[in-house]
């Protein structure tokens, strides 16, 4: 026991080195991803559209400015990139005129505007009068918020150029727009092995200045909306592995990445699940609704509404409706106290990332890179970061501790599992450990671990949203791993015993019963050892009648062919209705039912096979006979006898410790050898003693043969003839059967001229068949003029002792 559990436990163990060596490898990884992803959605999003709908100022603090497909079409005369002294000038004025605290650009302004450049290279560099300078425009813009209290925030990106020195150089806006030192933030995001995005940096490095931090876009918008001063400003904590930025706490993912995992707040904006409006997750307006106000027309008049001045006091329509109503109410600006992020949406800039939410709801959409800015800097403001249990989902110095032991615990409660269930209910619980344990992973993530039971009854929007700071994230791939691997080769270790246990048992007992049976004990777990074990069981006997003459009659080659077709055919019978083959003996077959695996009703089982020997004995003989004269008239002819006695005897592996033979010794055992030779003395075939009768009398036809000693026995006993199973009675055993019970009746009372009389009418009704030597009837009309010469007696029993075999 000590070393089947020591393998066992071996094979855990190496599970465990196998899923931790996967999981160092990065093995586990992506499906790990894929499973936060799959948080995500079971999670939904975290802003309800359908309420921003209702009250648009019921919004996240970030609102984003889309250069989408209706501003590419309604701008497409001054087609892309577009006038900075015009487009983007009036967008940051009216976005500061509406209220907006931070604008942030994901947009790159680091080449000259493009409208000036082709002026200037018409003009020998020199701007003709009237023309404005696009770029000094933006500057004037930046100015002019800055003045209403609105920040505006420019993109900047770490470029790299390999042959260059340094190799990499800090990308910002051009000069032009740098003469009123507008901030900036990095806006590069690395990709996960899939190529989604899932993490964003708090700040960049450039590789030959480690040491200087340059904050990403998203931190730059987060400090000016909460005013965070420079300083001391980013600050570290290397023991708690936390940013210190103002107000807010950011724990990293993991010490090597100087970032956080973004909590994606829903779907892309812009997208349409089905043929509803756009998802909305963040407020989203047209670009070119920005800047459509009274100064601004927009070239399609139709659309031209001067929709930014319905929240301008001093537009034309508000002042005239204050004249005419004092009490008129100017609509909220949408903007107002907001981060309005700028960027863009169409299809053809493809400036898209792959998010959790990239197949929400079967709507395939990725998200714009700017909102993916918008969604760092809403989980910034609402310190809703994802905590990874371990921090990181790779296998990491910090990380390593806590995968290591839930690897263990999940690993060696499986193999409790399977050591004390068998493999089907291991399998079944294993299953029910792993789903358990997916459901605490996502139940963790939405902080609902009910979740399971509310998605698969369709009640999934009764599932709870997580408080902000409280989402966090269990990675169970290698735990997952290592329960199926130490089920697998635990399983596959048993199985591999078990066949051997089972080779063992069949290169002992496979020669005489069948597989069923050799399973059965090997569920029983009965091994092969000397002596034996008594019981009631029942032994059969069976040869071919004058088996000797077929000797004269064919060569050692036809009788070796013609007897292992015989033999092959009724021990298949034997073996199928659960009979232990004991021995060949020549032609003979010693078998025995109910060992050494218990069989019910192993009387039953051995009538059934000797009735079935009989059909098949039928069917071969036919067969022969159609071979024409291959073979001699005695095999068209061949019967066999079969003697079936049950009793109590002893089976079990008899010889010695080198060589064993499982077999039967008993009185019961000499009846049925003596039952079957005796059969010839009748005319029958199938000779049973009366403890078989008893046990299925009542699924057979019968016929009461004597109540005889044989020779060998002192003792007398009943024995009948098994002629045929229930309801399958030949007409002639019909009409035969109640003169021969009527004629054995009257020899009873020894009434034996009645009887002979009775039983020369039987006689006649007895089917005499080639090479049946008599019938029972013939018999008792001997033994009828026997006793009318040689009358028992009063104290007569009715026995009749035999003399021969």
């Amino acid at each position: 026991m000590l070393k089947k559990h020591g393998i066992g436990l071996s094979f855990t163990v190496l599970a465990i080195v196998l899923a931790i060596i996967f999981q160092i490898l990065g093995l586990f990884d992506l499906a790990n991803f894929k499973l936060l992803d799959y948080s995500y959605q079971i999670r939904g999003p975290l802003s309800s559209w359908a309420s921003h709908q209702t009250n648009p100022n019921d919004s996240l603090d970030v609102v984003l400015i889309d250069v989408d497909d209706e501003t590419f079409r309604l701008l497409a005369e001054i087609g892309w990139p577009y006038p900075r002294g015009t487009i983007w000038n009036a967008a940051i004025k009216n976005l500061a005129d509406a209220g907006a605290k931070v604008i942030v650009f994901d947009i790159q302004f680091d080449a000259r505007d493009a409208h000036t450049a082709r002026v200037l290279s018409v003009f020998d560099g020199e701007l003709p009068e009237g023309r404005i300078d696009g770029d000094v425009a933006i500057a004037e813009a930046i100015e002019y918020a800055r003045n209403l209290g609105t920040e505006v925030v420019m993109a900047s990106t770490i470029k790299t150029e390999l042959s260059s020195i340094p190799p990499q150089m800090l990308v910002t806006p051009n000069e032009f727009i740098m003469e009123v030192d507008p901030d900036h933030g990095l806006v590069d995001i690395d990709e996960d092995v899939d190529h989604f995005t899932r993490r964003y940096p708090v700040f960049g490095a450039m590789s030959h200045q480690p040491d200087v931090w340059r904050p990403s876009l998203a931190m730059k918008a987060v400090k000016y909306f909460l005013e965070i001063d420079d300083q001391p400003g980013l600050t570290y904590d290397f023991e708690v592995g936390e940013f210190t930025y103002g107000p807010l706490t950011i724990p990293t993912y993991g010490t090597d990445y100087p970032g956080f995992l973004n909590n994606i707040y829903g779907p892309a904006s812009h997208a349409r699940i089905g043929e509803s409006d756009p998802w909305q997750t963040f407020q989203r307006y047209p670009l070119a609704w920005i800047i459509d106000t009274e100064e601004y027309e927009l070239p399609s008049p139709d659309e031209d509404t001067n929709w930014m001045s319905q929240f301008d006091s001093s537009g034309t329509f508000n002042s005239m409706m204050l004249m005419i109503d004092p009490s008129w109410e100017i609509m909220e600006s949408p903007f107002k106290d907001k981060i309005c992020m700028i960027g863009v949406s169409v299809e053809v800039f493809h400036d898209y990332k792959s998010t959790a939410f990239f197949d929400y709801l079967g709507a395939p959409t990725l998200m714009p890179g700017f909102e993916y800015h918008a969604n760092a800097t809403q989980t910034l403001l609402d310190q809703n970061f994802v905590h990874v249990v371990g921090k990181t989902i790779e296998f990491t110095s910090d990380s390593a501790f806590s995968q290591i032991m839930l690897i263990i615990l999940c690993a060696f409660l499986a193999y409790l599992i399977i050591t004390f269930f068998d493999p089907l209910w291991g399998g079944i619980l294993i299953s029910l450990e792993a789903i358990v344990l997916f459901s605490i992973s996502v139940g963790l993530f939405i902080t609902d671990y009910t979740w399971i039971f509310k998605w698969i009854s369709g009640n999934s929007q009764s599932i709870l949203v997580p408080p902000p700071g409280e989402t966090r994230y269990l990675p169970i791939v290698a735990p997952l791993m290592v329960m199926v691997l130490t089920y697998l080769t635990n399983v596959l270790y048993k199985f591999i015993l078990e066949q051997r246990d089972k080779h063992f048992l069949k290169d002992t007992f496979g020669t005489y019963i069948a597989p069923e049976l050799i399973d059965k004990m090997y569920e029983e777990k009965q091994e092969p050892k000397l002596g034996g074990d008594a019981g009631i069981h029942t032994a059969f006997f069976t040869d071919i009648q004058s088996f000797s003459a077929f000797s004269e009659k064919l060569i050692a080659e036809e009788v070796v062919e013609l007897l292992n077709e015989y033999l092959t055919d009724m021990t298949d019978i034997l073996l199928a209705n659960q009979g232990t083959l004991d021995k060949y003996i020549g032609d003979a077959i010693v078998a025995f039912y109910g060992a050494p695996v218990p069989v019910e009703n192993h009387e039953y089982q051995a009538c059934l096979t000797a009735i079935e020997m009989q059909d098949r004995l039928d069917e071969l003989r036919l067969k022969w006979q159609g071979e024409g004269d291959r073979w001699p008239e005695i095999v068209h002819h061949m019967q066999n006898r079969i003697g079936i006695a049950t009793g109590n005897m002893v089976t079990g592996n008899m010889g010695s410790a080198m060589r064993m033979n499982y077999t039967m010794m008993g009185d019961v055992v000499n009846t049925a050898a003596r039952f079957e030779a005796s059969a010839k003395q009748y005319g029958v075939y199938i000779q049973v003693l009366e403890s078989t009768y008893e046990a299925c009398k009542d699924d057979f036809h019968w016929r009461e043969l004597d109540y005889v000693t044989v020779k060998g026995k002192s003792v007398p006993a009943y024995s009948y003839e098994l002629i045929a199973r229930k309801g399958e009675l030949t007409p002639t055993y019909e009409k035969l059967l109640p003169i021969y019970n009527k004629g054995l009746e009257l020899y009873r009372a020894q009434k034996f001229e009645e009887a002979k009389a009775t039983f020369v009418e039987a006689d006649s009704i007895e089917e005499m068949f080639p090479y049946r030597p008599t019938n029972p009837s013939r018999v008792y009309i001997g033994r009828c003029e026997f006793f009318i010469d040689n009358p028992p007696g009063d104290d007569w029993d009715g026995s009749w002792v035999l003399t021969e075999k």
